[in-house]
């Protein structure tokens, strides 16, 4: 809502009319400014305010709100002396020009309570007021038995001499689905359709939310799932069962061994492996193979190529910013080889945040270089390092309190502290960093008052710095079994590897009013990770592989059709870019040219296709990360129109059919034409769909075979190259199922 501060202040009446004493100004006009919208961005909480007035954003400066209110333009806004003359009153109640029109009645709550309020002096605020502590929504949970009826929430705001307060009416209100579940500005929740969601209520700078469950109408439900394989089945079920959603069945043994072979490798399975997995009878042949891709080298190389990304591995010719190709090299060596060697995250962590010294010598001290990507202040590198590790995103804190979620700028600026200690300079050679930490660096100082903010943990307490530097004792706090903000975080990213979303989805913008899915199951996995497997990534990764929630298909039934979030089924995933690239290339038999790397596959390139000219332009329509931030969403899996072009007539494919591969002509030398056609045809196939083709797809084929009679080998090489460049280009090569 868009209005000028008067139709803000003038709400100021409903809030106070609950206190017997005179309002307090930030209990009692502040919330009703957040109300009204008037602090909001787009209203008198811009950064340059609105029509020649200015609030802080969402009430972060109740104390900077008083003086430019009542002092910084002394008798315009409020008339002490005549309350009801005041500017205010004036314009809410039409009898001054207001373009946001009559808001109230001189008879109103509203004007009663303003009145009131200037009658009394318009108070600054006594120094032991109570602050607001907290609020909770009521009812936390809610379930419906259809889409219709409808709930009122009540809304509590404790504070810190222990009272409570209903503050129901000065709440804003948000839904995680409106497609699911609406709340209107009074905080009455009506369900839309079947499925599960959240609402939240905001007041001060806490955002609390209840969970909504809407049933399906019908009451035909009976239970019907796979025995669970593990834990992960047995909360995801459970949650699925809550809603009455049917999980679906299991996929074929193809499309399993496809899919985790691109998951856990980043390849595709070869002919093979694919007829010795087809072939084998053994009952625990799934299990088998997740245990050998595991262990192959290439698992590390994935997720190496996938931390990359996220610590912004990326370097420069300008040597200056300590961020040279060399640097950024070894740095890559050293993260692969503790990703192959399966070393716990949390050490790999813990030498990252406290990494000192060389930046050639020792390549954990690279952390600092790379995720700002140069000599960035304090607080860039806390914003990145918290996104990074904890899945926070803090940036909304440096200039106000978070809008949506419990960071505040004391919060902000007691986490940048823990980086003020950190120096560098250039080394012997220009291309190097010297990376030292100051122990008695001076505090971050607060953006409103220049006081000084003592470190403290983000939702944690102060570090004892007693025989050690900040960076350790973050180190030591952040990367502990029991952190939970740290664990789930690990855990959440793990798992948006194999569904294409996270349980908090985006995976690094964790906060109360972006909840999980499924909390219980979300918890459990960070608790495994952090205490069953000792941080290792391969346990989780072998525990979420071994599930049939993982194992579904990706058919669906009635009940689950509409599921998105909920892992009833498997999803549609196309590969990221470089993954996408190397299956491309394998399934056509192809050593690529890659240019300034002996490497031959796309997820071994230290800083992604940044570098390659010679297949840069793939890379990017594909939507591999840029590495200009730590966001997730750098990169991207979406289809687009350029891409459909790229692979019907760009370079890629067309190149190495034409010139680089010899996959049909050797093929073709080992059977004899056209008798061998249709066993070249299932290799083909194979090779790129993990399957054979059926009937009706081969009469298909069959048909547009040359004749015979046809002895030319260049026709036949053409038609084979027509074959494999319509499989490269279909969406079941395209997407992993």
């Amino acid at each position: 809502m868009k209005t000028t501060l008067l139709s803000c202040l003038i709400l100021t009446l409903a809030h106070a009319a609950f206190a017997e004493e005179v309002p307090s100004f930030k209990n009692d006009v502040v919330p009703v400014f957040m109300r009204g919208g008037c602090n909001a961005g787009d209203c008198h909480g811009a950064a340059r305010g609105k029509d020649g007035f200015m609030l802080s954003l969402f009430g972060y400066d109740p104390e900077g709100d008083y003086y430019r209110l009542l002092e910084e333009q002394p008798g315009r806004r409020v008339n002490l002396a005549a309350p009801e003359q005041s500017l205010l009153l004036q314009k809410a109640t039409g009898k001054v020009a207001h373009s946001g029109g009559e808001l109230f009645a001189a008879d109103s709550e509203a004007y009663r309570v303003i009145h009131d309020w200037i009658a009394a002096g318009a108070p600054r605020d006594p120094e032991d007021t109570p602050d607001v502590t907290g609020i909770r929504m009521e009812p936390p949970v809610m379930e419906f038995p259809g889409p219709q009826g409808n709930v009122e929430t009540k809304v509590i705001a404790t504070y810190s001499d222990g009272s409570e307060r209903d503050v129901t009416q000065w709440s804003l209100y948000l839904s995680s689905n409106e497609g699911v579940v609406a709340i209107d500005d009074s905080g009455v929740v009506a369900p839309q359709r079947a499925g599960g969601a959240h609402v939240f209520a905001r007041f001060s700078r806490f955002t609390q939310g209840s969970e909504v469950f809407i049933l399906p109408e019908s009451d035909e439900f009976e239970w019907q799932a796979p025995e669970p394989a593990n834990y992960i089945d047995e909360l995801v079920y459970a949650k699925l069962r809550k809603l009455r959603i049917h999980p679906s069945g299991l996929c074929s043994d193809e499309d399993f061994l496809r899919r985790v072979t691109i998951d856990l490798i980043g390849l595709l399975p070869t002919e093979d492996e694919y007829r010795a997995f087809m072939e084998s009878t053994d009952p625990d042949k799934r299990t088998r193979v997740i245990d050998e891709l595991i262990s192959r080298e290439d698992f590390g190389e994935l997720w190496t190529a996938k931390w990359g990304e996220w610590l912004r591995i990326k370097t420069d010719t300008n040597v200056g910013f300590g961020t040279a190709p060399k640097i950024g090299a070894g740095y890559f060596v050293w993260l692969r080889d503790q990703f192959i060697s399966d070393r716990p995250l949390n050490e790999v962590f813990h030498e990252l945040v406290t990494a000192s010294g060389s930046s050639l010598e020792n390549p954990p001290s690279n952390f600092f270089n790379m995720i700002v990507q140069g000599n960035e202040p304090p607080h860039v590198i806390g914003q990145n390092v918290a996104q990074v590790t904890l899945g926070i995103q803090t940036q909304c804190a440096e200039c106000h309190n978070h809008p949506f979620d419990r960071w505040t700028m004391d919060d902000y600026y007691a986490w940048t502290s823990f980086f003020t200690g950190l120096r560098r300079k250039h080394g012997r050679i220009i291309a190097e960093t010297l990376f030292t930490t100051n122990p008695n660096a001076p505090l971050a100082k607060h953006l409103l008052d220049g006081r000084p903010m003592p470190h403290r943990f983000l939702g944690g307490g102060a570090p004892d710095l007693e025989n050690q530097s900040p960076r350790q004792a973050l180190a030591t706090w952040m990367t502990g079994q029991n952190n939970e903000l740290f664990r789930e975080n690990l855990a959440n990213r793990t798992w948006d590897h194999f569904f294409g979303r996270g349980i908090v989805d985006p995976i690094d913008d964790v906060r109360i009013s972006n909840p999980p899915s499924n909390g219980p199951l979300l918890k459990e996995l960070g608790r495994r990770l952090a205490e069953d497997h000792g941080y290792r990534l391969s346990g989780l990764v072998r525990d979420i592989c071994l599930s049939y929630t993982y194992q579904a298909t990706a058919s669906t039934k009635p009940s689950n059709q509409n599921d998105s979030e909920f892992f009833s089924h498997a999803s549609l995933r196309r590969p990221r870019a470089d993954v996408l690239f190397d299956c491309m290339n394998q399934a056509m038999g192809n050593t690529p040219r890659i240019r300034r790397s002996t490497r031959t596959k796309a997820i071994d390139l230290f800083e992604g296709g940044a570098g390659d000219n010679y297949n840069s332009h793939f890379f990017a329509t594909f939507g591999q990360s840029r590495r200009e931030s730590v966001n997730d969403s750098e990169t991207s899996c979406d289809p687009s129109l350029p891409q459909a072009l790229h692979l019907l007539n760009g370079s890629t494919i067309h190149r190495a059919l034409n010139r680089e591969t010899r996959l049909i002509h050797d093929l073709m030398h080992l059977k004899q034409h056209p008798a061998a056609s249709r066993e070249i045809v299932d290799r083909l196939y194979i090779r790129c769909l993990t399957r054979t083709p059926d009937e009706s797809e081969w009469e298909v084929i069959q048909s547009t075979m040359p004749p015979a009679t046809e002895k030319d080998s260049r026709v036949w090489k053409r038609w084979y190259d027509g074959v494999l460049w319509g499989l490269l280009n279909s969406s079941e090569f395209l997407l992993n199922h």
